[in-house]
């Protein structure tokens, strides 16, 4: 009983203290591991496909460094969790996620009968 009070403790704890700091900082990726992983895609390291991913990788991550604290915490949250399936995480998953969230969220669908 004592060992599950003290995981909810944590757990509340970790979430409480953890969102703000998800929601003020960018996230910080592993864009070298991901790249990696991404031109080794198929068995054969490609260094084209390395050093292209790397570009791709820093122009999203400078791009969203200047605007993160204009985007929504749910849409931070969501899209890091987005951006980090499959590993290492990834800057430009994580900005076009990021993008589509917040212009979904101006304009938003209804269904018509």
């Amino acid at each position: 009983m004592l060992k599950a009070v003290r995981g909810l403790v944590l757990g509340v704890s970790l979430f409480g203290f953890g969102w703000p700091s998800l929601a003020a900082d960018l996230p910080r990726y592993d864009p070298q591991g991901h790249c990696k992983k991404v031109a080794s895609f198929g068995g054969d390291y490609s260094a084209m496909l390395d050093n292209s991913c790397l570009e791709i990788e820093q122009a999203a991550y400078n791009s969203l460094k200047a605007v993160w604290a204009d985007f929504s915490g749910a849409s931070k949250s969501h899209c890091d969790r987005v951006a980090r399936f499959g590993g290492q995480g990834s800057y430009s998953l994580l900005k076009s996620c990021i993008e589509m969230e917040e212009r979904a969220a101006g304009n938003k669908q209804e269904f018509k009968f």
